[in-house]
């Protein structure tokens, strides 16, 4: 990730003198100033252009300086600041830092700031902020969920040891494509006086600036309490109202594992018309269960995809590619190693997706750095009966995606390897269209 980008000038009497920088909340310490003027100037050759790199507090540092003006104008220096990480695809990166400096230096002073400005899309990929409230009762799994697709956490993991119980409001933000989610876990053990006390900081907090709220119940509670329920829904539905907040109201019912195979469709289909008697909120019915897992991935897909359009564009991707092809799942991770977009046939076998999900997560650090060192693509594994493997390093930390993974029980190797060439395109393709469309827009 690129942290930050500025531009100096020199003064005879005072010295380095910041002239502009994005973010404005980007710190530049004296002594890393410091060190890249000394850096330069190490070098006494003035006949030459120079872009440096240094390594400072686990960040790569990128700064150039035209030296062969030095003598007229003193040192004039454009600095970029990236995360370590991102070393990755440091050559890119330098390519079009160096591009982008000749071209400020080049500009009259007073111009600068202008082409700065106008050009800062090159480095920082625009997001939106957006904020999810986790509401719902001790023990039906409000944490675990946001364990699982925000952190990368193995769902069997989870099963046979669960987490501590929230304690007050527990504040998360993460990254999700061009999004910046801030996610706010409760604790269920006080939700009654979070729903109750409308005058009190934590409700104030809880509430003001959400996007989404998220009631979760599970079923036991569902078939135990019913009344309960209707009545948190209904408080959380009339403070919204009371308070004029523009929220989006989303119920999840939890751990449908617990329902019979065969009786869940009717299950589903009573309970959704209990609720829908009262309340005209979309129902997501989720578990955290392996075979069963794609259900909370896609629930938290739909609610995001209101957001973002980079959600919108991955699933339009993955579904169009899959409609025609049996017993296949592609799923794309993004530079958390957080599954982001995810299609699966209708006759995927679902008791393997939890087994494939832990083994990409196994391979993920060994792949990563195959991919660096080595240079490598992507790899392939075979296993029986006829399942095929192939994680392919989309190398796009910009739009933040890291891996593409497509799993087959119908595809040879060599059908998956030509099949993520055609996803890899569509992805390239449609995410440098659309941030021009975007740009235009905007």
């Amino acid at each position: 990730m690129i942290l930050g980008l500025a531009v100096f000038s020199w003064d005879q009497k005072i010295g380095s003198i910041l002239d502009f920088k994005y973010p404005e909340n980007l710190k530049l310490s004296d002594h890393l100033i410091n060190k890249i003027y000394m850096t330069h100037a190490y070098d006494e050759d003035f006949n030459k252009e120079e872009l440096i790199e240094i390594n400072y507090d686990n960040q790569t540092i990128l700064s150039y300086c035209d030296k062969s003006r030095v003598p007229e104008v003193g040192y004039e220096i454009i600095t970029l600041i990236i995360e370590e990480k991102e070393r990755l695809n440091l050559f890119n990166i330098k390519k079009q830092f160096l591009e982008f400096s000749k071209d400020i230096i080049k500009k009259k002073k007073d111009k600068r700031k202008d082409f700065f400005q106008g050009n800062i899309d090159k480095f920082f990929k625009k997001t939106t902020s957006k904020k999810i409230l986790l509401l719902g009762r001790a023990g039906t799994g409000k944490t675990s969920i946001k364990k699982i697709i925000f952190e990368g956490f193995n769902p069997k993991d989870l099963i046979y040891n669960p987490l501590e119980p929230t304690r007050g409001i527990s504040p998360s933000v993460y990254s999700w494509l061009d999004l910046t989610l801030g996610l706010f876990d409760t604790s269920g053990q006080e939700l009654n006086y979070l729903l109750e006390n409308e005058n009190d900081n934590d409700h104030i907090l809880a509430f003001e600036g959400t996007d989404v709220v998220i009631y979760l119940f599970d079923y036991p509670t569902w078939i135990s309490n019913q009344q309960e329920i209707i009545h948190d829904i209904k408080r959380i539905s009339d403070i919204i109202k009371e308070k004029s907040f523009d929220i989006n109201i989303k119920l999840f019912i939890h751990k449908i594992d617990l329902i019979r195979k065969e009786d869940r469709k009717n299950e589903f289909s009573e309970i959704t018309q209990l609720i829908k008697n009262q309340f005209k909120y979309p129902i997501f019915y989720t578990s955290i269960y392996p075979n069963l897992i794609y259900s909370l991935y896609n629930a938290f897909y739909d609610i995001l995809s209101s957001f973002s359009r980079e959600t919108i564009y991955l699933k339009e991707i993955l579904n169009d590619l899959i409609t025609d092809i049996p017993k296949t799942m592609f799923f794309i991770t993004n530079e958390n190693d957080n599954i982001i977009a995810q299609a699966m046939s209708k006759d995927f076998n679902t008791t393997i997706i939890n087994h494939s999900h832990k083994l990409v997560a196994q391979l993920n650090q060994t792949f990563e750095e195959m991919s660096l060192n080595d240079n490598i693509e992507h790899f392939i594994i075979s296993g029986s009966m006829n399942l095929n493997i192939i994680m392919n390093y989309l190398n796009l930390p910009r739009f933040n995606l890291k891996n593409l993974i497509c799993i087959s029980e119908s595809l040879s190797s060599n059908k998956l390897i030509g099949l993520v060439g055609q996803i890899r395109m569509n992805l390239t393709k449609l995410y440098y269209l659309n941030s021009k469309k975007i740009e235009k827009n905007e």
